[in-house]
């Protein structure tokens, strides 16, 4: 009890000094977030990462290898920066870079710093127009600007922490293993979750600052289902490419169709359509 009440005493501590805000939405539901690894050294960390990525791809002759979409990734990309700003002021200095990987994967992301990246894949499979173009990369950039990876990291290194403390105070091994278990199971998975609701909530609204239309955030998701579903069907039990996809889409996203929903009601609760500017 002496040891858990001082394990607490420590991480609270730790946890209160972290915690910071660093966006402002319309919709008004920010939230305080553990930041305890440098934003400095994870961006630099990211550079590097995605240095090596494009250097491949270079050497594989897929670097932007599609000019039309590249030019096309680089016109919405240019639209959701510009109005990214109004919700993270600071990320109006970022160093952004934008650049299309001609491969079947279908995926888009966005590293700390403004590192984007999109898959012709992606455009290949789920034969996207605009908006929903834009809704994919607004949520990759709103985990960018919600610095989802940061506060994961901070997350793993408060809890490496408390192991680390309880290892000193006595706490015999097995318990500390169970509680990183535990950790892995009961906090990790579920917070990973959420974050990716909140950058479909943020990315919503990035693509209606930018004027596209907002409805594209919730056919994106519906034309994802459909996908998760023939995904599920071709793969069976066949521990294929496939089922890897649809596995780690459904360990750590929220259902598509539950998505969609949720963005339907946004939509509607607050009014968005795109305007003609």
């Amino acid at each position: 009890m002496k040891f858990k009440f001082i394990i607490a005493v420590i991480l609270s501590a730790l946890y209160l000094q972290g915690c910071t805000t660093n966006t402002t939405s319309m919709f008004g539901d920010d939230r305080s977030q553990l930041m305890l690894i440098s934003e400095e050294k994870l961006n630099q960390e990211a550079k590097e990462s995605y240095d090596q990525v494009l250097a491949q791809a270079k050497a594989q002759k897929t670097l932007n290898a599609d000019k039309k979409f590249y030019n096309r990734v680089k016109k919405i990309s240019d639209r959701l920066i510009k109005v990214a700003p109004e919700l993270r002021a600071d990320c109006k200095d970022w160093n952004w870079e934008i650049n299309t990987i001609k491969e079947s994967t279908v995926n888009a992301w966005c590293m700390p710093g403004g590192k984007i990246v999109v898959y012709t894949g992606l455009n290949d499979t789920l034969k996207l127009n605009d908006n929903e173009l834009a809704a994919v990369i607004g949520h990759e950039i709103s985990h960018a600007i919600k610095e989802h990876l940061r506060e994961q990291r901070s997350q793993a290194e408060l809890q490496t922490s408390a192991t680390k403390i309880a290892s000193l105070l006595g706490v015999k091994k097995s318990i500390t293993n169970t509680a990183n278990v535990a950790y892995q199971a009961a906090f990790a998975m579920p917070f990973s979750r959420d974050q990716e609701s909140e950058s479909d909530k943020l990315g919503l609204e990035l693509m209606y600052k930018a004027n596209f239309d907002p409805n594209g955030a919730v056919t994106v998701m519906e034309k994802m289902n459909q996908f998760e579903k023939k995904a599920q069907a071709e793969s069976g039990d066949k521990p294929n490419a496939a089922s890897a996809f649809l596995n780690k889409i459904t360990s750590t996203h929220p259902a598509s169709e539950d998505r969609a929903n949720d963005l339907k009601e946004l939509i509607q609760k607050h009014g968005l359509k795109a305007e003609v500017k």
